[in-house]
């Protein structure tokens, strides 16, 4: 795909970012509607079009399952040890080291990766995305809370999360896939319908989340801007080198650099107010990185 093409797909998508931020502005979103909408979409609609994803005319195979999971997995893995050194580099104090760890590793692979790979690379590449979020879910909640806390949470991992409604409908996907299941023309249609509310739906809560943050605090300081290049660029490229020297798919690898290329997880702002800690430095990496992707996939895309 082309720069101009895949910009234009990353447009589109950001234009609908703008969209929530104007409704906030002028009242038509609020804090307590985009709770509610978020929660439609991550208990409904987000569930939906990951098994409408499985639910076409061609399904994808089941030998699909596992190369995306143990490349994804092993993805994450990697982008865990760079944090390390990198945040080590960067002379962070112990507070900001944890809060960059976290966005380093963790994109936004629900709200704008199932929307990204989705336009670049059509449906099947959801299933994909879905399949990662085994991994990425375990990792984020019991890793990332370690990462902001700074191992100071006393929060256990609640194994009730490897069973949200995302995950159950990533495993009844696996299940369809696996044994290649035909659904119904009916149910495929309905699903299809509900989870197509997901990409407009999660890109108006990004909008309207961004509009609350000040004008003044959301362009951040030289180390944001080292941490957008690092994660949106340098190591995807990193990952995209290693997967060519390995026997993945390049179907599989290109969906997968994608995903790791994602602005940081809006997970980071909701954990950080949940445990106390400040949330400047994460609201300023997750709009940075919300913006810059909008150039800097598109420059992937044209890589792979």
């Amino acid at each position: 795909m082309s720069f101009i093409d895949s910009f234009m797909q990353m447009a589109v998508l950001f234009l609908l970012v703008i969209v929530g931020f104007l409704c906030n502005r002028c009242k038509l979103m609020d804090e307590q509607f985009d709770r509610r909408l978020a929660a439609l979409i991550i208990n409904l609609t987000a569930p939906f079009i990951i098994l409408a994803s499985v639910m076409g005319d061609t399904l994808p195979k089941r030998e699909d399952i596992l190369p995306v999971l143990i490349a994804g997995t092993l993805a994450l893995l990697f982008m865990v040890i760079v944090s390390f050194p990198v945040t080590k580099l960067m002379r962070l104090s112990p507070e900001e080291s944890g809060v960059y760890k976290f966005m380093y590793v963790f994109g936004n692979i629900n709200f704008i990766g199932f929307p990204v790979v989705g336009s670049l690379f059509g449906t099947e590449a959801i299933f994909y995305a879905s399949v990662l979020t085994i991994p990425f879910n375990i990792l984020v909640f019991a890793l990332g809370v370690l990462f902001i806390t700074q191992g100071k949470s006393t929060t256990r991992f609640n194994w009730r999360i490897l069973f949200s409604p995302c995950l159950s409908a990533t495993y009844l996907s696996i299940i369809i896939v696996f044994f290649q299941i035909k659904v119904p023309h009916p149910i495929a249609q309905c699903s299809s319908l509900i989870g197509s509310i997901t990409i407009p739906g999660s890109l108006l809560i990004i909008g309207s989340t961004l509009a609350g943050i000040p004008v003044k605090s959301m362009f951040g300081s030289p180390k944001i801007y080292m941490m957008c290049l690092i994660k949106l660029l340098i190591v995807p490229t990193i990952i995209y080198a290693i997967f060519l020297i390995s026997p993945i798919d390049r179907k599989y690898a290109d969906v997968l650099v994608v995903l790791c290329a994602m602005p940081v997880a809006s997970y980071g702002t909701m954990l950080c107010l949940k445990h106390g800690i400040e949330t400047k430095t994460m609201a300023q990496g997750t709009f940075m990185t919300t913006l810059l992707s909008v150039f800097t996939i598109p420059l992937l895309a044209v890589m792979l």
